[in-house]
């Protein structure tokens, strides 16, 4: 191992040339170094031959060109990626739990080699949640060599004490931070032996990281069997019958949906004879940190179960102690609570619950044969009827009945379960209520454009596909954004979950830019933010409005092509063929709830429109320009300090205006907010009104102004105005009459020399 070479690799500045250095330098040696470090202790270690090998060559590759593509080299500039080269081995085994066996690390910051076991922090949260837990991680830590060195990975590496782990963790715990925690063997590069005496080094610190490696093997185990229960649950989607108070109810599933990294959730609703009577959802959460089911119904979660309690040997029964923690009010008070047990406790058995004390049982796993001991369809209809009668026990909800029973009103959730609580999205589009909701807002679009916009949008029943053309700056991306908000009767502010603005980049080539791909290596399908929102729009049912904002960066008719064909054929669009995938359908159906609107600017980046997309839209076009209602509704200080320069300003749009060089509602905006502050500044500083003016007309209104001879009247015009408003010395004089001579002199100008 030549140390010197790969040291002078993980410390060069310029950060392509670092990565690929790295790439052909270093990550060969540490391969080098576990495969035959693999290859002499397999015998003794034949679980070996079975991990999977992780390394850091994707992360370089990508960042080198990265680095090397203009469009991003400013920002990987000063970036650490490749000041360190690792090969790790990853043990699978387990669903969907894998962990780091080993780890080789040359980091060049440091200048360390590190051999280490890293795990990420929830192992030992979960460790440290009761006492019998944290009993048997100081029994696995006591056991473990004072050779190990222990460092956590939060802001700074840390090197820690054994005796001090458990109480960082409790700490962190507390904290809510989650730091990485490494064990190992630590050498500096200068100490680093020959590599025959090297593998023998990693196969002595293999061996003092066996307990820790048992521990963190035993988690995976435990944390891969509450994900194979869950996944029973999530497999299921299909209606079931459940019956309450003698009355037959179906509910519907919809797909299990991922919504935090630890977190998924399965909304369904009770429909009688097809009305909804209440929705609910059923909540996995994979990590908190160990592995738990809610059921929420109306918005308020009634049941949560550690999944680890059905863990063991044989059969184990699933019983549920439900308790009631209403708090705040007197009438919530435990008496209160003792009644809602006594009383749901009562109509479960009427239901035919089985009863173990205050426990219900709702199913069997069976840890043999990882199997509920009867249908996963049974076991939720057994949860969900539950959580029905209990949030009719506490008049939540209100099933029929006979006698009907009173209604409880006023009731206050539990303080941990009030964040859950979702705010209702009611859509409307009634023209009149759009209208009045978006005059109301602070910016200026005629009630012809927003009732265009509307009919453009809502018109064809099977297709809504709107193209925004217009001059920079009129407001295209924001009339989206209104008039999205005010469907949902929302102030044009307001966040919408039913609204996805999502930027185009100048690299999309295929469909799969909005649809994601089904990725072989990874074993999964990569999702975007564009398949996401036609999910949810499918999930959910309600009007869902994507905005490809600059949409023409790429060619539209490339990555748009399969959304194209489909709302014109109403055929499904193919996103993948593989069994094992239950996040993304094979088959993608465009539903009539998604509302498409792409904004264009016309230039030199942008690409043309072909009519294959022109003969599936609507195009409207933003350029017309309000500027007296823009000054109606701005703020009371810009007309009290700016009339004059309003003026100016004015003046000079019109005159832009005949040549459609105008400028737009962001520039006047921006002109404005400087202008005031100019008039903010002290009077011995602050510069005279009509040299802001000109300052502000060369930095925001002259740099777009190019073209032939067709501007040839222009400039003349421009000269001679800004001659006689701000004097011979103006700056935009100056830049004028530049480009005239320039037009005169090659038939073309611009404001860039």
């Amino acid at each position: 191992m030549n140390i010197t070479q790969i040291e002078e690799a993980l410390n060069i500045p310029e950060t392509s040339l670092r990565c690929q250095r790295v790439l052909d330098e270093v990550q060969p040696v540490l391969r080098q170094l576990m495969d035959q470090f693999k290859n002499k202790y397999a015998n003794a270690a034949p679980e070996l031959l079975d991990y999977h090998v992780h390394t850091y060559e994707a992360t370089l590759r990508t960042t080198m060109h990265d680095a090397r593509n203009p469009k991003y080299a400013a920002s990987k500039q000063n970036s650490d990626i490749g000041k360190k080269a690792f090969v790790e081995f990853m043990d699978k085994s387990f669903f969907q739990s894998e962990y780091s066996a080993l780890m080789l690390s040359l980091n060049g910051a440091d200048r360390k080699l590190k051999i280490i076991l890293s795990s990420n922090f929830y192992p030992f949260w979960e460790a440290v949640r009761t006492q019998r837990n944290v009993d048997e991680l100081s029994e696995i830590l006591d056991s473990l060599s004072d050779r190990v060195s222990i460092y956590v990975s939060d802001k700074d590496e840390v090197m820690i004490n054994k005796s001090d782990l458990i109480p960082y963790v409790q700490k962190c715990a507390n904290e809510k931070r989650r730091p990485w925690i490494y064990f190992g063997t630590l050498i500096d590069f200068d100490q680093i032996p020959p590599m025959d005496e090297l593998v023998d080094v990693i196969w002595d610190t293999w061996n003092l990281l066996e307990p820790i490696r048992k521990f963190i093997r035993n988690e995976a185990a435990n944390h891969a069997l509450s994900l194979t229960i869950l996944e029973q649950f999530n497999s299921h989607a299909e209606d079931i019958k459940l019956t309450l108070h003698g009355k037959e109810y179906v509910v519907k599933f919809d797909q299990v949906n991922q919504i935090k990294p630890n977190q998924r959730r399965q909304k369904f609703g009770i429909y009688d004879k097809g009305q909804l009577v209440t929705d609910g959802m059923l909540e996995n959460y994979l990590r908190e940190p160990n592995e738990a089911i809610g059921v929420f119904v109306n918005g308020y979660g009634h049941l949560f179960y550690n999944l680890r309690n059905l863990h063991g040997n044989g059969l184990i029964q699933w019983a549920i102690t439900k308790s009631f923690k209403f708090r705040g009010k007197d009438q919530y008070s435990s008496s209160h609570n003792k009644e809602y047990q006594t009383k749901s406790l009562e109509e479960l058995v009427k239901h035919g619950f089985q009863l173990d004390g205050n426990s219900f049982i709702v199913g069997a796993w069976d840890n043999e044969k990882l199997l509920f001991t009867e249908p996963i369809e049974n076991v939720k209809s057994r949860l969900i009827t539950a959580v029905a009668l209990f949030a009719d026990c506490t008049g939540m909800i209100h099933l029929p009945k006979d006698p009907p029973e009173p209604f409880i009103q006023d009731h206050e959730p539990h303080a941990e379960e009030e964040d859950e609580m979702e705010e209702g999205f009611q859509h409307d589009f009634n023209l009149s209520a759009i209208l009045s909701n978006v005059r109301e807002s602070p910016f200026t679009y005629p009630d012809a454009i927003v009732r265009d916009f509307h009919l453009n949008l809502t018109s064809l029943e099977d297709k809504h596909f709107v193209i925004l053309n217009g001059i920079s700056g009129t407001g295209k991306t924001r009339l989206c954004l209104l008039y999205a908000n005010a469907v949902y009767g929302k102030t044009y502010d307001a966040m919408n979950p039913y609204l996805k603005v999502i930027p185009v980049r100048p690299d999309w080539t295929d469909s799969t830019s909005l649809f994601g791909y089904y990725s072989a290596l990874e074993k999964r399908y990569v999702r975007t933010p564009f398949l996401n929102a036609v999910l949810q729009a499918i999930q959910e049912g309600k009007p869902m409005f994507i905005v490809l904002d600059e949409m023409n960066l790429a060619r539209v008719e490339y990555y748009l092509s399969d959304y194209l064909s489909a709302i014109e054929s109403r055929q499904p669009i193919r996103l993948h063929t593989e069994s094992h995938i239950t996040d993304v359908p094979q088959e993608l159906h465009i539903p009539h709830n998604l509302y498409v609107i792409g904004t264009i600017n016309v230039d030199e980046t942008t690409h043309s429109i072909s009519d294959k997309v022109l003969d599936r839209a609507f195009v409207m076009t933003l350029s017309d320009v309000d500027l007296d209602q823009f000054w109606v509704q701005a703020e009371s200080k810009y007309k009290t300090a700016l009339q004059e320069e309003w003026e100016l300003l004015q003046e000079l749009h019109r005159k832009l205006r005949r040549y459609d060089l105008h400028f737009g509602y962001r520039t006047m905006n921006e002109m404005l907010r400087k202008l005031y502050a100019n008039v903010e500044l002290d009077p011995d500083i602050r510069m005279e009104k009509k040299e802001a003016v000109d300052r502000v007309i060369a930095e925001k209104v002259l740099p777009k102004i190019r073209g032939d001879e067709r501007i040839d009247s222009l400039l003349s015009d421009l000269i001679d105005w800004t001659r006689a408003v701000f004097g011979d010395g103006s700056e935009s004089l100056h830049h004028l009459q530049r480009m005239k001579g320039e037009l005169d002199r090659y038939g073309a100008a611009q404001f860039w020399r």
